[in-house]
């Protein structure tokens, strides 16, 4: 049987900021796309790519050749894809013979200064959904903006209507705007002038059951240089919950400091508690009422927005969020930011909450990166149920560093979470600038089963061979 994955935003060389035909105002920048797909079997994969524009016509059907048992495979767009047209914007539907994950990094070409990269996953077919939301998006707030690329994955065209909420709860826009199949349209925050600038906002986007959405949102500081460079991504969400679990959360950990935004997808006004796990404490914190659509969170660099009792919190830690007094009309979804506004300034990136139903005892992630191009990568996994979980993390074979394995990780109710910086993995080469690592991952836990995230950003500090 066919597996299909849809990848909603693919760049090659698009020059910002007016594109021909893509009326939407970009980051300055000359803007390309990598594709990581992973063979989460044992079997030799074999993997075909279709790419569209935006007017719903094929402008490439790519034969990928095949993905190792367990293995990856990238495809850097501007080197090893030809045949799409230059500039292009489009989508991605790719298909496999066996189970496959995939990733898409939007980012400015290697070498670049500065450089700016933001990750989001592939949506299954399975995962498209006919309503999808997004928590965080801005227009013109204290130099941030954002866009939503949207992918009608249904086979005839749909009119998509986007609805988007202020702080407060209420909705203060609606557009609709018709996507052929398989493409995708982009709705842009910075050039919508329904939209009061200088605020943040939440957004729904509603399509049909014929016609699931898939929906990438990326948010993005000025990007006048490296201290302003963050470039956020996101997948909107269509399956919410009461129990949301936020793997990675910092403050005041090297300069880094995360955001959380809980948006409430359900039909009835609610409040959630949240749960940090910092260094074996525990802390809690109970949110304002949020309303159907809205959406609401901390950030961890400002104490006004935190509990007194985590003044002298630092570190990297993890939370749960959980609906008080729920019922079945009150479901929430989630994103985690991080970012560093002081030293090195500039750096940033988001992951979406895990449900309940997310969690394993394995998981795998496609594409882990260390001093490649520039990029390092960091892992981090989270128990979701009482009791102990000892986990293994086994590390692909790629360049001069052979296939190695990490046991002896332990999760307890204590200390529910892990990280790991991938330079500082057991098995990479010592020294900084050497070990050239575009490999997968998987996880393997026996006991408690665990969700988990990796990350990827450029690390000036571990590899200065590639820009900054």
């Amino acid at each position: 049987m066919k597996k299909m994955l849809m990848i909603v935003a693919i760049i090659l060389s698009l020059v910002a900021m007016h594109p021909r035909g893509i009326v939407c105002a970009f980051p300055g920048g000359t803007w390309v796309s990598g594709v990581t797909v992973a063979n989460l079997e044992s079997g030799e994969a074999t993997v075909h790519i279709d790419f569209y524009k935006q007017d719903g016509t094929l402008a490439l059907s790519f034969d990928g050749g095949t993905i190792p048992g367990n293995g990856s495979r990238t495809w850097y767009l501007p080197s090893h894809i030809s045949g799409l047209p230059s500039p292009f914007i489009g989508s991605a539907v790719v298909s496999s013979d066996k189970q496959i994950a995939a990733i898409v990094n939007t980012q400015l070409p290697s070498g670049s200064n500065p450089m700016r990269v933001g990750t989001s996953t592939g949506v299954g077919s399975a995962q498209a959904s006919p309503i999808v939301y997004a928590p965080h998006l801005m227009r013109g707030y204290y130099g941030w903006n954002s866009y939503c690329a949207v992918q009608n994955t249904g086979s005839s065209a749909v009119t998509v209507e986007a609805s988007y909420y202020n702080a407060s709860g209420s909705q203060v826009l609606t557009r609709t705007q018709t996507i052929q199949p398989y493409a995708m349209y982009v709705f842009d925050q910075e050039t919508e002038t329904g939209l009061a600038s200088g605020q943040w906002y939440s957004a729904r986007f509603k399509g049909d059951s014929e016609h699931p959405l898939a929906v990438v949102c990326n948010f993005y500081n000025s990007g006048g240089d490296a201290t302003t460079a963050q470039f956020h991504s996101y997948n909107g969400m269509g399956v919410g919950g009461q129990t949301l679990f936020l793997p990675r959360v910092v403050k005041d950990y090297y300069y880094y400091q995360s955001g959380l935004k809980i948006q409430n997808i359900g039909t009835e006004v609610l409040s959630v508690t949240v749960t940090y796990y910092f260094g074996g404490n525990q802390y809690t914190q109970v949110s304002p009422d949020i309303g159907p659509g809205q959406a609401w969170g901390p950030y961890m660099g400002a104490p006004a927005q935190l509990p007194p009792s985590m003044a002298t919190v630092s570190g990297s830690g993890s939370a749960v969020v959980e609906v008080n007094n729920p019922t079945p009309n009150k479901l929430i979804i989630g994103i985690v930011n991080e970012d560093n506004r002081v030293n090195p300034a500039g750096r940033g990136v988001t992951y979406e909450a895990a449900l309940p139903s997310d969690a394993s005892n394995t998981l795998i992630f496609p594409q882990v990166t260390s001093e490649y191009y520039g990029y390092s990568s960091g892992i981090q996994i989270q128990k979701v149920e009482s009791g102990v979980s000892n986990c293994t993390l086994s590390f692909s074979a790629s360049g001069s560093v052979g296939a190695f394995q990490m046991t002896g990780i332990t999760l307890t109710d204590t200390n529910p979470s892990y990280s790991l910086f991938a330079p500082n993995a057991t098995g990479m080469i010592p020294g900084p600038a050497n070990d050239n690592y575009n490999g997968a991952v998987t996880v393997n836990c026996t006991g408690a089963k665990i969700v988990g995230i990796a990350n990827l950003s450029f690390r000036y500090d571990r590899d200065t061979r590639y820009g900054n």
